[in-house]
């Protein structure tokens, strides 16, 4: 190729090879991550998720919206706490009270998205003093890394048992 156009030509050519193929990509990957800050999430179920040392289960609902970018989160849910043996130890509701982080998987088209989310709640236990500063973990799997579980955590209950959870990105 060098025989048919001088150096200076072929850099050129290569230049706007560049401007024409890779830049319009870059542009479009950048405005879709700089309009993608908002999301959702609702709970599928209710989730069930056991305390593994104590055998006790919380059974949760729940939905809110968080925006990485602002660090907000506005969520909450409702909770009830059984007992190993079944028997119903403490209902409530539950809001989100700070936003932790969040690590997008990413998702197969504009509305889905996977990732983990980390939230600080405080619990309103029925006839009950609020119970704050409780770490909160939302994991949808889809576009998950090998080894990620799908979940809900809250305080020492860790292992899902039913339910599952979804992310969209908010329109």
């Amino acid at each position: 190729m060098l025989s048919r156009f001088g150096k200076g030509e072929l850099m050129r050519r290569l230049v706007l090879l560049q401007c024409l193929v890779v830049f319009p990509f870059a542009f479009a990957a950048a405005t879709a991550t700089a309009s993608a800050t908002g999301f959702s999430f609702n709970f599928e179920g209710p989730v069930l998720v056991e305390n593994p040392i104590t055998g006790d289960t919380l059974r949760l609902t729940g939905a809110g919206t968080f925006n990485p970018t602002a660090g907000a989160v506005a969520a909450s849910g409702s909770f009830t706490h059984f007992l190993s043996d079944g028997s119903v130890f403490r209902r409530g509701t539950w809001a989100a009270t700070g936003f932790t982080s969040f690590t997008g998987f990413g998702g197969p088209n504009n509305g889905l998205q996977g990732g983990v989310l980390a939230l600080t709640v405080t619990l309103f236990p029925d006839g009950g003093a609020p119970v704050t500063g409780v770490p909160m973990t939302i994991t949808c799997m889809i576009f998950a890394p090998p080894g990620t579980e799908e979940g809900v955590t809250l305080d020492g209950f860790t292992e899902l048992t039913s339910g599952t959870s979804v992310m969209h990105v908010a329109s």
